[in-house]
């Protein structure tokens, strides 16, 4: 009877908890999501710290000095500074200004597997110190050592030679992209996407440039190195090297100079448009209006996502003058429109003491961080403010930002504030002429956009004489039109929401693989 009674008790208890739980996950998947409120805007504050000693503002000099020697055969060779660490450091650089390189993340890939490749099978350990620095119009090829071997320099001539990829794993090559296609469809990468075609046009040689996965999907040796070829072809040369290195017997950078550019004529890949300039393209391609006109707001649809992405930003003016390749300066207006495009990055979107940052994150906790970045390129220039936030900050993050770049555009910054963005600058332009790498990247973009050797320390003298007026006006230029704004989020969740906070705006709904 007992037992009876213990078994019926059980069986009880269980019934119980299983209402209990139903019900509890009924109510949960009834509860209604709490959108934030929207809120003016909060502004950063600078108070002086008691007892701080006064220090005079920075100035930056530049200080740093790459000696440029133009070959006989046309290509250019840049001395730098011996390193403090004693080894010998030289880069082979393939660039083309005129236009981007087709299919470089499919090269990188490979020159990937090629770099493992001689890690397992060369005697030298100077091989473990390959690194590539890639972009859409230049491909940097480093290496290191103690003493460098005239050996190394053929370890950077491997990736360019005909027949180069034939002892690598192409099967593996192959299944790196479709991994990088994958994870960057789990990752949300692919509003980086939806951004690119949005800023620049779907038409825009950028655009086509990148990412063909019928390529990627059935790349085969051949296709490798077709890829190859037409990067060859299109390629004009440079090499960085250290001053030691370049007075050393048997003059490794020279010859590794003459060596690259015997390997133009290997190629069986010939284009007409290797000679048009960089104005003509331009002009060949559409232009997307510096401003929104028709508030739409694109969203990819990513059901089950507790976060939400954002992406706003302007497409900026580039002068067809802007592109003066290997000229000795670069006109005033065009870098002028660049440093336009740091200084309001950095006004708004730096980190801590950005506004937005400041705002959005240590005001108001809609976000672990909010930045903004200038995209310099040699056919292109944009601004982009980006972030991510939980679905119930979605408007009130977004409403945020549009109130600070109206706000950027209306009035003035106080002087603290000027000042802090005067010397955020500065830090910077500091920091990288003490950073041998970051020369080596300044020295590559003179080479792909023609900027003068000089461009930093024009920089330095525009943020010493910025006023807090003219910081306003170049907000007011390019934030007075409503901005572009991609998303990534649970569209059902948020939609509503974002009709409520942003009543003039319009819903579209995208997908990284069509038209918008």
């Amino acid at each position: 009877m007992k037992h009876r009674i213990r078994i019926i008790y059980i069986r009880v208890a269980s019934v119980s908890l299983m209402v209990y739980l139903s019900l509890y996950l009924l109510g949960c998947q009834q509860t209604q999501i709490d959108f934030t409120a929207t809120a003016a805007t909060s502004l950063p504050k600078f108070n002086p710290i008691h007892g701080a000693p006064t220090l005079e503002s920075m100035r930056f000099e530049q200080t740093q000095s790459i000696q440029q020697q133009i070959m006989p055969n046309g290509s250019q060779l840049f001395r730098v500074n011996d390193p403090k660490s004693g080894l010998d450091h030289l880069t082979l650089v393939a660039y083309s200004a005129r236009q981007p390189f087709k299919n470089v993340d499919v090269l990188m890939r490979a020159f990937e597997e090629k770099r493992r490749w001689l890690v397992a099978s060369q005697a030298q350990s100077c091989a473990e110190s390959l690194t590539f620095s890639p972009s859409l119009h230049s491909i940097a090829i480093g290496i290191s050592c103690h003493q460098l071997p005239t050996e190394a320099t053929e370890l950077l001539m491997s990736f360019w030679r005909p027949h180069s990829f034939d002892d690598i794993d192409i099967a593996n090559v192959r299944r790196q992209l479709k991994l990088a296609k994958h994870i960057n469809a789990f990752s949300g990468a692919e509003i980086n996407t939806v951004w690119a075609r949005t800023i620049l046009g779907e038409e825009h040689i950028y655009n086509q440039a990148l990412n063909d996965s019928s390529l990627a999907d059935s790349l085969t040796l051949d296709s490798l190195n077709n890829v190859r070829e037409q990067i060859l072809s299109q390629s004009s040369w440079a090499v960085l090297a250290n001053q030691r290195l370049t007075n050393a017997k048997g003059k490794p950078p020279q010859a590794l100079l003459s060596r690259a550019v015997a390997l133009n004529s290997t190629t069986n890949i010939t284009q007409d448009t290797h000679n048009h300039s960089s104005t003509q393209i331009m002009q060949n391609m559409p232009v997307v209006p510096l401003g929104n006109s028709s508030k739409t707001i694109y969203i990819i649809d990513a059901p089950g996502s507790v976060q939400t992405q954002i992406r706003v930003g302007y497409p900026m003016v580039r002068d067809l003058n802007d592109t003066q390749v290997n000229q000795a300066l670069l006109p005033s207006d065009a870098s002028g429109n660049a440093q336009d495009c740091q200084l309001l990055a950095s006004w708004l979107g730096r980190s801590f003491s950005g506004r937005l940052y400041y705002d959005l994150r240590e005001v108001r906790g809609l976000t672990y961080g909010i930045y903004g970045r200038c995209y310099d390129n040699p056919l292109s220039r944009s601004i982009k403010f980006y972030g991510s936030t939980k679905l119930e900050h979605t408007g009130a993050f977004i409403d945020g930002v549009l109130k600070h770049l109206a706000l950027a555009a209306e009035s003035p910054p106080s002087q603290a504030e000027l000042t802090a963005v005067k010397t955020y600058n500065t830090s910077k332009l500091l920091l990288r002429q003490d950073n041998p790498m970051a020369l080596e990247l300044d020295t590559i973009r003179q080479l792909t956009s023609g900027y003068s050797p000089l461009y930093q320390q024009a920089f330095a003298d525009k943020i010493e004489a910025l006023t807090a007026e003219q910081l306003q006006s170049i907000a007011a230029d390019v934030f007075s039109r409503p901005p572009y704004i991609v998303i990534r989020g649970d569209a059902e969740k948020i939609n509503a929401d974002l009709k409520q906070k942003l009543p003039d705006w319009q819903l579209i709904e995208v997908s990284a693989n069509e038209s918008l």
